[in-house]
């Protein structure tokens, strides 16, 4: 879908915008990497109606409204109230996408970004029923690194391997597991490891044939799947940094494979305030074109 040299040139313009963010430090939302990411897809696809899923503090928002300034926007959270930024010309919605009637809009010049951490196999039936086209899926990390299904895992055809991780002075979330796991679940199946801090828990891969019969459907429907490049060369231990360092996980490289960088950090020639910002949430951020 694009080329280095388009992206190289197209970062410079985004830079501009990016510099003016009004949050500065937008921990749990969108940073650079995946900032540019759907900087480049808005101006690829051009989209008449974006609807944003997952809106948390609005920077996401503020990014489609200065990159796309006539695009119809709607944005969606179960919880609207930790918005910092809110324009009068959005329209915004507190119930989850799929409860919102879509009819009156061009499909084929709409575009979704899901950003809601919410598993991507619950959203398949939703976009085939509804005949969406245009597709951006922000946390899209492969098998192993998240605890649901990603187009990447689906399209790697993987069956998801979870994986959590309960500290012991969470005592509500742990005492709620152990009560769950130890009177009604099935122990043969999960794995679970008493570590000094934590219990770590691996649920087994859940083989199921209607979702293998949907995600062939969702296959079969696809004309592009692209995953956007990082803008830096990918560090892993960085962008895991908790994961290894808090729960001791051995993260090796060959269980991720991630795209060639775009660029390096000498050659995009950015404030080193946002040095800190890279590989810090790069997770394979993807668009999906569907028939």
């Amino acid at each position: 879908m694009f080329n280095n040299d388009n992206l190289k040139h197209k970062f410079k313009s985004f830079l501009k915008i990016y510099n003016s963010r009004p949050i500065k430090d937008n921990t749990c939302g969108m940073r650079i990497d995946h900032s540019f990411a759907v900087y480049c897809l808005l101006k690829k696809i051009k989209p008449t109606n974006v609807i944003e899923s997952g809106v948390w503090r609005g920077q996401t928002t503020w990014l489609i409204r200065n990159t796309l300034k006539k695009t119809n926007i709607f944005s969606i959270d179960i919880d609207l109230s930790n918005r910092k930024i809110i324009y009068d010309d959005v329209s915004y919605y507190d119930k989850d996408i799929s409860k919102i009637n879509w009819h009156k809009l061009n499909k084929s010049k709409t575009l979704i970004i899901f950003d809601d951490h919410v598993c991507f196999s619950k959203r398949i039936g939703f976009l085939l029923k509804n005949n969406f086209k245009h597709i951006i899926f922000d946390d899209n990390l492969p098998n192993g690194f998240s605890p649901y299904y990603t187009p990447k895992i689906i399209y790697e055809k993987k069956y998801l391997i979870k994986k959590r991780f309960i500290k012991y002075y969470n005592l509500k979330r742990l005492i709620k597991f152990l009560i769950n796991f130890y009177l009604f679940g099935n122990k043969k199946k999960l794995n679970l490891k008493f570590n000094k801090s934590f219990l770590k828990v691996i649920y087994p891969p859940k083989i199921n044939m209607k979702l293998n019969k949907l995600f062939k459907k969702f296959i079969n429907k696809t004309e592009i799947y692209f995953e956007f490049p990082p803008l830096i060369k990918f560090n892993l231990k960085k962008r895991f940094k908790k994961l290894i360092k808090v729960f001791g996980e051995n993260v090796k490289e060959e269980d991720y494979n991630v795209k060639k960088p775009i660029s390096n950090l000498k050659e995009l020639k950015v404030n080193k305030s946002l040095y800190s910002e890279f590989n810090q949430q790069y997770a394979s951020i993807c668009y999906v074109k569907l028939k």
